[in-house]
């Protein structure tokens, strides 16, 4: 039961905080189910943009999560609520991944002076000429608007560049800051809380990223738990100042964070 009815919802992180390596991370999937069971509000926040909110859900499920697709808040969304709010009737260039195309149906596209350019996950698509013209794009006034600045992903039990790499070059390249719509941008946040129907006092963030997570969460004004999963490493704790009890070992801790007493079946 709910001793504390302080924590009534909780934002997760996905990658590194509940799955590694396209597994699920031990304990995970048993406290989503403990937190659900006991009426925790939960939402999952992701820079990934390779898959919408309902690819996502399956995939999550077949792994033996029990999370649906509208609990799934990306930053694709966020960077389409963005575009119709910023720049309604203007034209941009996407240079994002087939998959994403239709999710973008809406938006005008122009390849002739572009207002604004999405800059998106494309992997083995990323190449000389794709940036150069972006670049030469924003050096032409259009802005910048990119999903995240991560540095790097896993995948195949390895570290792959992702596309804040090439977002950071393009900025000092062209001398300007792009916008991010997901995560550490407080927007992704602050619509997983209103999608709640919480205040924000009454939400916590766990995720293991010290500069998408946790950042996002102090940008949005939330309480936040970094856990020792994922991108994660220890020396992180001195080189950011992560004070002890704002660390948890294992996402199993959450439980005890919300005020919650496992019954026993006896």
């Amino acid at each position: 039961m709910n001793k504390d009815n302080k924590v009534k919802g909780v934002i997760f992180d996905i990658d590194g905080t509940l799955i590694f390596d396209n597994q699920a991370i031990s304990g995970t999937i048993e406290t989503i189910s403990i937190l659900r069971k006991a009426g925790i509000l939960l939402r999952f926040v992701t820079n990934t943009t390779g898959s919408t909110s309902e690819k996502l859900s399956s995939k999550l499920c077949e792994l033996g999560f029990d999370i649906q697709s509208h609990e799934i808040i990306t930053a694709v969304t966020a960077c389409l609520y963005f575009i119709r709010r910023t720049y309604p009737n203007r034209s941009g260039f996407l240079a994002i991944p087939d998959s994403l195309q239709p999710q973008f149906s809406e938006i005008k596209q122009t390849q002739i002076e572009p207002d604004f350019v999405v800059l998106g996950d494309l992997d083995d698509e990323f190449d000389y000429e794709i940036l150069n013209r972006i670049f030469n794009y924003m050096r032409h006034g259009a802005q910048l608007i990119t999903f995240h600045r991560n540095p790097y992903f896993f995948r195949d039990s390895q570290t792959w560049l992702d596309s804040g790499a090439f977002t950071i070059a393009l900025e000092y390249a062209s001398g300007q800051k792009a916008i991010v719509t997901g995560k550490p941008a407080p927007e992704i946040f602050e619509k997983a809380v209103i999608s709640m129907g919480l205040n924000k006092s009454e939400v916590i963030v766990v995720g293991d990223d010290v500069t998408s997570d946790i950042q996002g969460a102090k940008n949005a004004s939330l309480d936040w738990y970094l856990v020792g999963t994922g991108k994660f490493k220890p020396k992180h704790l001195d080189k950011y100042h992560i004070k002890k009890e704002q660390h948890i070992k294992s996402i199993r801790n959450i439980v005890n964070i919300c005020g919650l007493i496992l019954e026993s079946d006896d």
